[in-house]
């Protein structure tokens, strides 16, 4: 079963969720697995970007390659995460994405001296809402 599909039976009203199985326990179990599965790509995403931070604002084609590669995934973050719950962290993604990272994506650039401290402090603030998105996730798991 696709992602694709998991989002269209989300839009559907509550009488079509119950035609569709939407409300059943294994309609459950796999948004549960999905979001594990977003939750681990999202750790990783995290180790990637924190790799990527000092090459940001460098010179030359491998700091414009690396704007472009925490765009994308970022822009993952921000289109994902609020369809399976992590909607803090999808904000605080968006956040950078359009706030800070669009700019030097598009202009196929390195970031600015102000445009790193903006996503400096707005990273930090990504990486709280993967915490507490996360916590939530477990929380939500144990009730």
């Amino acid at each position: 079963m696709s992602i694709q599909w998991l989002l269209i039976g989300q839009c559907n009203l509550q009488s079509s969720r119950e035609d569709t199985g939407l409300d059943t326990p294994q309609f459950a179990e796999r948004m549960a697995q999905i979001r594990a599965r977003f939750a681990a790509r999202l750790a990783t995403k995290i180790e990637e970007t924190d790799a990527a931070l000092p090459i940001l604002s460098g010179e030359g084609r491998k700091a414009v390659d690396a704007v472009a590669a925490v765009y994308r995934r970022l822009h993952d973050v921000c289109g994902i995460g609020p369809t399976v719950g992590f909607n803090e962290v999808g904000r605080a993604a968006r956040t950078l994405v359009d706030g800070v990272l669009v700019g030097a994506f598009r202009g196929e650039r390195a970031l600015t001296a102000d445009e790193m401290a903006k996503l400096k402090e707005g990273y930090d603030a990504f990486r709280i809402a993967a915490r507490a998105d996360m916590q939530s996730m477990d929380t939500k798991r144990s009730i």
